[in-house]
């Protein structure tokens, strides 16, 4: 399909799907336009005499390719190389001529055509007369560049007449683009599926076992977020290990292919022993959708597999690999081809074939303790990362492997630098992402620029991924920093947004990171180093020792600040969010008469709670009032009084800390705005306090004779509204949901002692609340994860207003308490209504909102609301 081909068929997509109810004329008519203008743009830019740098290049370009080869480079696919067309042609003839991975063959390419033909049809596959060519790509961040040889396919000959008039409609336009295909593509896809079921099988069975015996036989991996996991999940005992890395020479073309099919097989049928066992039942793979799974045997599934049948697919993969270069065709004799969709997942279970043996030899001769000592062993596919050991022997794999690690404490798996930093007194795993493109001898291109043909959310899409990359991946704030600055410096480099990626990354803090398993020493200060170089697109001078981009060396502690410049580290995670562009977000900071506090040892959460009840008049008369203090109301009124007068309140509220959560004052562990609220106030007022305590009696009703038995009334300080813990997030208002708690249900009761009947009957019971005057009331949030046993964060919507309506009585909303980041882990702030301005109490920051920002602040990340009667 030509330029003008794909702009004409996207046009019309554009026309009939924007225009549905225009007539055929006018569809058509407004398309030819539309294409005629694109026409005449290409036309101008083509051929303009303002460009003739662009001439020029192209010249240049064509002229280049009658001596050189363009190849993108491996590793960086945004950059190419060149090489001597002539020493190309020579590279690929030694590699299919003098080396042992290919052997010309004497049968002509459309018999082997013809082979594969028969194969598909028997198998019901879309058949592709196409074979593989040759291509090799340069390997320069390697000491000695070298080639990465690759069976690749080309357009030509894609598929056969018949095929392409099925992709063309009654116009005879293209439908779809034809992906390239190779004649052994369809089993290769196949295969791929039905092996990925074999490994995920061979993994849960490996973690039945290793949870009784503590040895393990399976060491595939399929991400460096595994590798992470699994080191943060045993930290404990992997700091007093060391780490090394070995690397396969060469896996794909060096794998025995005598060996191969059998070991892959056994894997094979382990797994369905393992199944069949579990299922207590003959099992088949069977195809469900885009995916396989094991089930019982049924006919009325056409696309289902059993142990043989899996080995003919495996049998023609590995037997019927030929590539065809200069018209010459040639057969892959030795190991799997590099580029086929099977070949990762063959290599795997080979692996895992000769793992297994080699741990059940070990065992078998009685040495478990040494069988145990590879638990932490990791393999992806040719690269393999160990704690103490070295990998099963060379012999057992049939193939040679090198120890790659830096040197003593520090190696690179997967992009990932694992340094281990010892002392007298700990030792401390430090993860970090290394850069691959530092390894090459220039700056290779990283990211797209923004004046490409991608689209322009390519962007902040690249950013996001680095952002859940690094998260996962470091378990430090500097070096977290780096990787994210880096990042962000490199896009802004590459012409893209600085305010989209900011956005971006407010985004990603406020609601997204909740839903990945990150890091929570991280992430509980992760926003808090977005200073105002982000405001600039470049990084202040005590920066700059973060953003060497080359050989990043952050320092250990934090970087120093020079004299009145905010740290980027104390920085509020609520200041880099977006405002709104009709209502000013803020006016200029601390205003006279109102006092912030400073946030030391990670005390948020305590001057959110003292600034949400300093201000409340009835919690002060209440306090003033008090006689006979006991130690804790003593405290609880100097800390006040302290306040009111601007003096240094740290001292006791490290006190109070010690006193409400039993830890010393240095503990830096998450706390919640609701346990010290909710002492504080029973210190001052009681646990009956009529005018801020929500009543609620349970009344019962007989379901017999309708007489009804009301319970002691019981009280509690807040208000309780639940959220849903969804798979998608929702939207549900304040106002509703405290419907929802007054028009809640009656539930049954058995054995209810009836009065009246004088016998235990059936009754239904239902809660009568009563709302006092000054109610505080409580979103909860944070709900314990099934999957984890972790608190995790609710991302439900919760809109409000300034007017509640509570049955017939109306609440004014008077200040509210903010909860950013993670259920464990995160920052607190209040908001409250003072002389008709919003004013927003972030630690020592004081600033005055607009209404529409303060709503829009809370309806994600609203924690506490303070309402009061009208």
């Amino acid at each position: 399909m030509t330029m003008y081909d794909s702009i004409r068929h996207d046009v019309e997509e554009f026309v009939n799907s924007n225009f549905p109810k225009a007539s055929e004329d006018e569809k058509t008519r407004f398309s030819t336009t539309l294409v005629e203008e694109f026409d005449a743009v290409l036309g101008t830019l083509n051929a303009h005499t303002d460009e003739p740098q662009l001439r020029d290049a192209l010249r240049t370009l064509k002229k280049l390719q009658e001596h050189l080869v363009f190849l993108p480079v491996d590793k960086t696919s945004h950059d190419f190389g060149f090489i001597c067309k002539e020493k190309y042609k020579e590279l690929l003839r030694d590699e299919l001529q003098q080396s042992s991975t290919y052997q010309e063959v004497g049968e002509s390419i459309d018999d082997v055509l013809e082979r594969h033909r028969d194969f598909n049809k028997s198998h019901k596959f879309v058949h592709t007369d196409n074979l593989p060519y040759l291509y090799g790509i340069p390997k320069l961040h390697k000491p000695e560049p070298r080639m990465r040889y690759i069976a690749g396919v080309s357009e030509k000959g894609n598929v056969e007449k018949k095929d392409e008039q099925k992709d063309r409609d009654e116009k005879g336009r293209d439908k779809k683009r034809m992906k390239t295909r190779a004649s052994t593509t369809p089993a290769h896809q196949e295969a791929s599926g039905l092996l990925k079921l074999v490994l995920a099988t061979l993994r849960s069975k490996d973690e039945a076992a290793f949870s009784q015996t503590g040895i393990r036989r399976f060491f595939v991996v399929e991400s460096v977020d595994d590798v992470a996991v699994h080191i943060k999940t045993n930290y404990a005992r992997l700091r007093k290990k060391a780490p090394r890395t070995f690397d396969f020479k060469e896996m794909y073309t060096k794998i025995p292919q005598k060996q191969i099919v059998d070991y892959v097989m056994s894997a094979v049928a382990e797994a369905f022993e393992y199944m069949k066992s579990e299922k207590g039942a003959n099992v088949e793979a069977q195809r469900a959708k885009h995916r396989f799974e094991f089930g019982k045997p049924d006919e009325s599934n056409t696309t289902s597999y059993n142990v043989e049948e899996i080995r003919a697919l495996v049998s023609f993969i590995v037997g019927n690999t030929f590539v065809t270069n200069g018209g010459t065709c040639y057969q892959q004799v030795s190991g799997i081809p590099m580029g086929g969709n099977a070949s990762p997942d063959l290599a795997n279970l080979y692996c895992y074939w000769c793992e297994k043996q080699y741990i059940d030899g070990l065992v078998a001769k009685g040495l478990q303790e040494e069988a145990r000592n590879h638990a932490d062993s990791v393999r992806f596919i040719d690269d393999f990362l160990t704690w103490g050991v070295r990998p099963p022997p060379e012999d057992i794999y049939g193939m040679e492997y090198g120890e790659t690690s830096k040197g003593v404490d520090d190696v690179v798996f997967l992009g990932m630098r694992i340094r281990m930093e010892r002392n007298d007194k700990t030792d401390f795993i430090r993860m970090s992402v290394l850069d691959k493109g530092e390894e090459f001898p220039w700056n290779p291109i990283k990211y797209t620029h923004v004046e490409s043909t991608v689209p322009r959310n390519t962007g902040t899409s690249i950013f996001k991924g680095a952002l859940i990359r690094a998260a996962r991946i470091c378990n430090n704030m500097p070096d977290l920093k780096v990787e994210v600055m880096k990042v962000y410096y490199r896009l802004r480099n590459r012409g893209f947004s600085g305010r989209e990626l900011r956005r971006t990354f407010d985004t990603f803090v406020a609601q997204t990171y909740g839903k990945y398993e990150l890091d929570a020493r991280v992430l509980s200060r992760f926003h808090h180093f977005v200073g105002k170089a982000y405001d600039e697109g470049r990084p202040t001078n005590e920066e700059k020792p973060y953003i060497s981009i080359r050989t990043p060396q952050p320092p250990d502690g934090s970087p120093k600040h020079p004299p009145g410049r905010t740290s980027p580290q104390s920085t509020s995670p609520h200041k880099s969010e977006p405002t709104s562009t009709t209502h000013p977000a803020t006016k200029p900071t601390n205003p006279p008469g109102r006092n912030g506090i400073t946030n030391i040892r990670n005390s948020c959460f305590f001057a959110a709670s003292v600034q949400f009840l300093a201000r409340r008049t009835s919690f002060r008369l209440q306090l003033a009032n008090l006689t006979h203090l006991d130690t804790n109301q003593q405290m609880v009124q100097r800390l006040f009084t302290d306040f009111d007068a601007g003096q240094n309140i740290h001292g006791t509220m490290a006190t109070l800390r010690s006193l409400v959560f039993n830890t010393t004052a240095d503990d830096s562990a998450h706390r919640d705005v609701h346990e010290l609220l909710t002492w504080i106030r029973s210190c001052v007022t009681g646990d009956d306090d009529d005018q801020a305590t929500v009543t609620y009696s349970r009344l019962t009703t007989c379901t017999i004779c309708k007489e009804s038995s009301r319970a002691s009334p019981a009280s509690e300080p807040f208000l309780m509204l639940e959220l849903k813990n969804r798979e998608k997030p929702y939207t549900e208002s304040v106002e509703d949901l405290i419907k929802k708690v007054q028009n809640k249900r009656a539930t049954k009761v058995d054995d209810f002692p009836c009065s009246t009947c004088n016998k235990k009957t059936v009754g239904s019971t239902k809660e009568d609340y009563t709302f006092p005057k000054q109610m505080d009331v409580l979103l909860q949030r944070a709900q314990l994860s099934k999957k984890t046993r972790e608190e995790i964060k609710i991302p439900a919507r919760t809109p409000i207003r300034q007017t509640i309506l509570i049955g017939e009585d109306s609440y004014t909303v008077k200040g509210f308490i903010i909860h950013t980041g993670r259920a464990t882990a995160g920052h607190y702030y209040t908001v409250l209504k003072e002389d008709d301005e919003w004013v927003c109490y972030d630690d020592q920051q004081v600033s005055v909102l607009s209404w529409e920002e303060c709503a829009r602040r809370f309806t994600t990340n609203g924690y506490v609301i303070s309402l009061e009667k009208a």
